[in-house]
């Protein structure tokens, strides 16, 4: 997954866009210029983000698939709008993954851009290793949500890219009944013992979901949404200006 903080080959100005995004605590000023803290703490996002990216997103798409093909799996057995189903699975799977790599990346991420930033600042001249430890300490602190935003956007799209893989067959059967002009039913998804034990109400029904089991999957929308309005904005900033 090739993400980051900083834009590859975007030049000086998509360098400063990203460095814009970065925070340096007030109590660091009297270091920060002579130190080109924020150039520094940039760097050390980026090779944090790196280090870390590739299992925390793998683990956290693999659950959230595996989650997301077994419950539409079931509840849209007598679905047969693919496109429906699409944007279901699009959006339980992309808050899904999204969420666990928020949750599982931000004692790591902090841990390795301190580390990162003490590599880069080590032996700088008047800098003392108690000095060093305390920028490090803050500048960290105060940035893992940034680096965290972006392993959070790439979680989300890498998501809805496998989901689509794992449910293309799917999506195609049900293509394929409403071009002969038939109603669809998968009846696979009657065989396991998920129906049987399930109460009437969640059940799948003939004909499309209802409006109280459709819910559960608008209820994702808006758990995104305001994810996005909390934080996660941050890293579609990053993400935008800088994915490869």
């Amino acid at each position: 997954v090739g993400v980051g903080v900083l834009p590859p080959g975007g030049g000086d100005a998509a360098a400063a866009g990203a460095a814009a995004l970065v925070t340096i605590n007030p109590q660091l000023a009297q270091v920060a210029e002579r130190l080109q803290l924020r150039r520094a703490a940039l760097l050390a996002i980026d090779r944090a983000i790196g280090e870390i990216l590739a299992p925390v997103v793998e683990r956290s798409v693999t659950i959230a698939c595996y989650t997301t093909v077994e419950l539409l799996l079931k509840d849209f057995a007598m679905e047969g709008d693919e496109a429906r189903m699409r944007g279901a699975a699009h959006l339980m799977v992309s808050t899904l993954a999204g969420s666990l790599a928020m949750v599982t990346s931000k004692d790591p991420l902090r841990a390795s851009l301190a580390n990162a930033l003490k590599a880069q600042l080590g032996g700088t001249p008047g800098l003392s290793p108690e000095m060093l430890e305390s920028v490090a300490s803050v500048v960290a602190q105060d940035n893992t949500d940034l680096g965290c935003g972006v392993i959070e956007r790439a979680a989300m799209d890498k998501a809805a890219a496998d989901v689509d893989k794992l449910l293309g067959p799917a999506y195609e059967e049900r293509a394929k009944a409403r071009a002969l002009g038939k109603p669809f039913a998968d009846t696979n998804a009657f065989h396991g013992r998920f129906p049987h034990s399930l109460p009437d109400s969640l059940r799948p029904r003939p004909g499309q979901l209802t409006p109280q089991m459709l819910r559960v999957y608008e209820d994702f929308q808006r758990a995104a949404r305001a994810a996005a309005a909390g934080g996660t904005a941050a890293g579609a900033a990053v993400s935008a200006g800088g994915t490869a």
